[in-house]
């Protein structure tokens, strides 16, 4: 299942970077399939218990809805988010943000170059928090110790 939801994280991280948006039609579907899998077997498509499903939820609105309400965020970015948090639980969500902090600044910088003179060019961050989701499946909770206490 890591594996499926991976790919499909990463495809919708290189739509975001080539359109410049994520299809709420990309996400509808592992959302459902989410939710069904958190109210029929307790946990979550990656094992992630319910209470833990949905404090990661909490806790990437409570971080991405100001940048959304700020016009620094898509609200197709924050709902992929979302999704992502949904699938992973409270630690691993806290893991990913981290990395995706870290992958939004290089692309910032990256940005920055490119598009030097055009303040309203607005970069994917789908793909900095696709590319964070798939470093956390692969390398697993990078911060343990913190993540034991959730």
């Amino acid at each position: 299942m890591a594996i499926t939801v991976g790919v499909w994280a990463l495809l919708i991280g290189a739509y975001d970077v080539y359109t410049r948006r994520v299809p709420n039609l990309a996400l509808l579907p592992l959302l459902v399939v989410a939710l069904l899998a958190l109210l029929v077997n307790g946990r979550g498509l990656l094992g992630a218990s319910v209470l833990s499903s949905l404090a990661g939820l909490a806790v990437v609105f409570l971080l991405l809805l100001p940048g959304y309400a700020l016009g620094r965020m898509g609200a197709g970015d924050a709902k992929f988010a979302a999704c992502l948090a949904l699938l992973l639980g409270l630690g691993r969500t806290l893991d990913m943000l981290l990395l995706t902090g870290l992958a939004l600044g290089l692309l910032a910088l990256a940005w920055l170059r490119l598009f030097a003179g055009d303040r309203k060019a607005r970069f994917p961050a789908a793909g900095a928090f696709a590319l964070a989701f798939c470093a956390e499946l692969a390398a697993g909770p990078l911060l343990l110790p913190v993540t034991d206490w959730f």
